[in-house]
C-alpha cells in the first residue's frame, strides 16, 4: 500500500482506474455516489494561479474534524512560507506534469494537543484537456479522542512525496469494480462528534487554521466542482 491511510489509498484507486491511462480523468467523470464511502474526507480545489487554489467542495467529515465550514479559501494561504512554497511546487507538478503528491503533515491546537494527518492530490481535467482541479482527501493517521473536540490551529509538513502513477502499483479490475468494492466496504466511521461551537474557544489572534471547509458531502444538489 503506497498511502498510509486506507481511504486515501481506496481514492487514489478509484482515480487510476476512472483515468484508464490518460494523464488524467476528467472533473465529470467523478461520481460521487461510486466513492460515497469515502466522500466525507474527500475535497476538489480549483487551481486559478500558483498562488491560489480555493476549495470548490469538500467533505462532512473533514467539517467535523476542523470544526470549520468555509468556501472559496485558499489552500495554500493555510500554511506557513515555507510550507506553502513546498505545496505550490507540488501544486505545480500535479497541474503540469499530472503527478500524484502526498502529503504528511501535523496539525496541532492551542493547548498544545498534535495529530498527524495525510492527504493526497490527484489531477482532474477540463474538458479541453488542461488540468484546472485537483481532487483530494486528507484523513487524520492518528485516531486520537480529541480530534473534532479541539480547534486545529497550526499545522506543518512533515514530508511530501511526489508520486508518479505509471510507476504505481495497479488495480487489473476495471472502474465499475473498483466502484463496487468501494461502495461494498464498512463506511469510515466519524471520528468524534463536533463539540457545541458554544463551549469551542476561538483561534487566538493572528492565527490560521488549516482546511477552511465547505460543509457537507458531494450530491447532486450541491455545485459540481
Amino acid at each position: 500500500m503506497t498511502m498510509k491511510h486506507k481511504n486515501n489509498q481506496v481514492l487514489f484507486d478509484y482515480w487510476n482506474a476512472i483515468r484508464a491511462g490518460r494523464p488524467a480523468p476528467r472533473r465529470a467523470e467523478i461520481e460521487p455516489g461510486d466513492i460515497r464511502r469515502i466522500l466525507p474526507y474527500v475535497f476538489i480545489l480549483e487551481r486559478k494561479d500558483r498562488d491560489t487554489c480555493r476549495f470548490r467542495l469538500a467533505g462532512t467529515g473533514l467539517c467535523r474534524t476542523y470544526g470549520m465550514e468555509f468556501r472559496g479559501q485558499n489552500l495554500l494561504s493555510m500554511w506557513s512560507d515555507d510550507c506553502a512554497e513546498n505545496l505550490k511546487q507540488a501544486l505545480d507538478d500535479v497541474a503540469t506534469n499530472a503527478t500524484v503528491s502526498v502529503v504528511e503533515y501535523t496539525a496541532a491546537t492551542n493547548d498544545g494537543h498534535e495529530a498527524t494527518f495525510e492527504m493526497i492530490l490527484l489531477p482532474l481535467a477540463h474538458e479541453d484537456g488542461t488540468i484546472t482541479r485537483v481532487l483530494g482527501a486528507a484523513v487524520p493517521v492518528d485516531q486520537f479522542g480529541w480530534i473534532g473536540d479541539r480547534l486545529l490551529a497550526r499545522q506543518w509538513i512533515d514530508r511530501l512525496r511526489r508520486l508518479d502513477p505509471e510507476r504505481m502499483p495497479k488495480s487489473a479490475r476495471p472502474a465499475e469494480a473498483v466502484a463496487r468494492r468501494i461502495l461494498a466496504e464498512k463506511p469510515p466511521v466519524a471520528i468524534a462528534t463536533l463539540a457545541s461551537h458554544s463551549i469551542r474557544k476561538p483561534p487566538l489572534r493572528g492565527e490560521r487554521s488549516y482546511l477552511r471547509l465547505v460543509k457537507g458531502a458531494l450530491s447532486g444538489n450541491e455545485e459540481r466542482g
